[in-house]
C-alpha cells in the first residue's frame, strides 16, 4: 500500500518540471558533446589523411627524403608532427617525439605526445614510402580538446543558468497556477467549519472560470454545496415547524384537558349545588372532549399529508361535490346570504372526500369569521387544463400583516377570538395541504375593508 505524499503539490511539482529539466538537459548536452568531438575528430582525420597524400607526391618526386625535405633535428611544424624515417628507425633529435609505438601503415591512432614542445595528444597515421623509408605524420589534438574543454565549460554553465532559471520560473507558474486550489482549500476549511454560505468558484479573485479544471471541479462542489445547504435549511424549518407544531398542539389540547378536569374536580367533590348544575358539568366536559377529538382528527390528517403518500386518486363529479357543500353551508346558517355559479358539470381527477372538506373548509371559515348577515359567493369554473374554485365574501377582510400566514397552522388572524369561537387554526392549513396533494395552487385576496376571496386551482388530470 502505497503511503501519501508528505510535500505540497507546490514543491513536487517544481521538483518534478526541474528533474525533467535538468534529465532534458543533461541528454542534449551530451549528445551534443559527442556530436561536436566526433565532427573534430573527423575533420583532423580529412586534415591528416590530405597530409599523408601529399607526402606520398613528394616521395615520388624526391628519393632522399630524410635528408633533403625533414632535417633529422626537426620534427615538427607547428601542430604537425612530421618525420620520414628509415627502415628500423625512430625519429630522433631535440624536438617532440611520440609516447607510443608507431601504428601499422594506414592505420589511424591517437597517441600522446613527449619531449619538448610535444602536444599533449596526436592523431597518427604511417605510410610507406619509396626506398623503404617510413612516413610518420600527426596532427595535434590541442586545439580540439580545448575546444571540446571550452564546449563543456559553456555547456555546463548554460545548463546551469537555465536550470536555475527554469526553476525560479517554475516556481512562480506553479505557485500562480495552485492558487485557485489554495482558495478553494481555505474556503473549504471554511465550509467544514461549519459556515456553508461560502462557495468554491467564488473563492478566487477573479471567479474560477468553468473553462478550467479546478473552475469545473469548483462548479461540481458548489452544486453540492447548494444542495446540502437547501438539505440543512429545509431540515432546520422542517424542525421548527415540529417544534411549533408540537408547542401550539399542546397550548390547543391543555385548554380543554383543564376545562375537563376543573369540572371533574367539582364534580367528584360534590361541589355542585344542583342536578341541573352537575348536568351543566358533564355537558361542558363533552362538548370540551368533542373539540379535542375533532383537534386530534386534523393533526392526524395533516400528519398524514406530511407523509407525502400518494393518494389512489380518481375521477369524479366535482360539481356535485360543490353543490353538497353548499347546500350544506346554507342548512347549517339560513340566515346567510350564500349564492353559488356552477357553469358546467366538472369532471376531476383526485381524492372526493378530500376536495369535499376542502370546500366546507372554505365556507366553515367565512361562517367562523364573519357576522351571519354577510353575504358569500362561490363560483366554479373551467380556465383551459384548470378547475378553478372562487369563494367570496364581504366581510371585513383580512390585515395585510395576516395574508402571508393565514394557510399556516394554528395562525388566528383575530388574537381576540378565543377558541372555542374562533376555531383551532387548522381549517386554512387542511385547504393548503389538500390543494398542495392535488398539485393545485391557492391565492388569497383581500382588499382593505371589501371582504376577502380565495382562489384554488387545481389540474383536471393529475400527472
Amino acid at each position: 500500500m502505497s503511503r501519501p505524499p508528505r510535500q505540497p503539490l507546490r514543491l513536487r511539482l517544481t521538483v518534478l518540471v526541474v528533474g525533467l529539466c535538468v534529465l532534458v538537459l543533461a541528454v542534449t548536452g551530451s549528445a551534443t558533446l559527442v556530436v561536436l568531438i566526433g565532427s573534430l575528430h573527423q575533420r583532423v582525420d580529412a586534415q591528416l589523411a590530405t597530409t599523408v597524400s601529399g607526402l606520398r607526391a613528394l616521395a615520388t618526386i624526391e628519393h632522399d627524403l630524410p635528408g633533403r625535405l625533414i632535417p633529422p633535428e626537426r620534427t615538427s611544424f607547428g601542430s604537425l608532427y612530421l618525420a620520414v624515417l628509415e627502415p628500423g628507425r625512430t625519429p630522433r633529435g631535440p624536438g617532440p617525439a611520440l609516447a607510443l609505438p608507431l601504428p601499422v601503415p594506414g592505420e589511424l591512432v591517437t597517441v600522446p605526445g613527449t619531449g619538448p614542445g610535444a602536444a599533449r595528444s596526436y592523431r597518427v597515421m604511417t605510410t610507406l614510402l619509396a626506398g623503404g623509408h617510413v612516413g610518420v605524420i600527426g596532427l595535434s589534438l590541442d586545439e580540439t580538446e580545448d575546444a571540446v574543454h571550452t564546449m563543456v565549460a559553456v555547456v555546463v554553465i548554460v545548463e546551469v543558468l537555465g536550470v536555475t532559471i527554469l526553476g525560479l520560473l517554475s516556481a512562480w507558474i506553479v505557485r500562480r497556477e495552485l492558487r485557485p486550489l489554495e482558495s478553494s482549500a481555505r474556503t473549504a476549511d471554511l465550509i467544514a467549519a461549519g459556515d456553508l454560505t461560502h462557495r468554491l468558484s467564488r473563492s478566487g479573485e477573479p471567479p474560477l472560470s468553468t473553462r478550467t479544471e479546478v473552475g469545473r471541479l469548483a462548479a461540481a462542489l458548489d452544486r453540492m454545496l447548494d444542495q446540502i445547504q437547501a438539505a440543512f435549511e429545509a431540515r432546520d424549518t422542517s424542525e421548527g415547524r415540529l417544534r411549533q407544531f408540537v408547542a401550539d398542539a399542546s397550548h390547543e389540547l391543555r385548554t380543554p384537558l383543564q376545562s375537563i378536569r376543573a369540572y371533574a374536580e367539582l364534580y367528584l367533590s360534590d361541589a355542585l349545588p344542583d342536578a341541573a348544575a352537575e348536568r351543566e358539568a358533564v355537558e361542558r366536559m363533552h362538548a370540551e372532549a368533542r373539540r379535542m377529538a375533532r383537534l386530534v382528527q386534523s393533526l392526524l390528517q395533516l400528519a398524514r399529508f406530511d407523509q407525502e403518500h400518494e393518494t389512489d386518486f380518481q375521477a369524479f363529479d366535482l360539481t356535485s361535490v360543490v353543490l353538497d357543500c353548499c347546500r350544506d353551508a346554507a342548512a347549517v346558517e339560513p340566515e346567510r346570504p350564500l349564492t353559488w355559479d356552477v357553469h358546467e358539470r366538472i369532471t376531476l381527477v383526485g381524492d372526493e372526500e378530500q376536495l369535499s372538506q376542502l370546500v366546507g373548509n372554505l365556507l366553515g371559515n367565512v361562517r367562523m369569521h364573519t357576522p351571519p348577515g354577510v353575504s358569500c359567493h362561490l363560483d366554479l369554473a373551467l380556465e383551459g387544463d384548470e378547475v378553478v374554485l372562487r369563494v367570496t365574501d364581504q366581510g371585513p377582510g383580512i390585515p395585510d400583516e395576516a395574508l402571508p400566514h393565514v394557510f399556516d397552522r394554528f395562525y388566528r388572524a383575530d388574537k381576540s377570538r378565543s377558541r372555542a369561537s374562533g376555531g383551532s387554526g387548522l381549517g386554512l392549513a387542511i385547504v393548503a395541504a389538500i390543494a398542495d396533494a392535488h398539485r393545485g395552487r391557492i391565492h388569497i385576496d383581500s382588499p382593505d375593508g371589501q371582504g376577502t376571496r380565495i382562489e384554488v386551482h387545481l389540474p383536471r388530470c393529475i400527472r
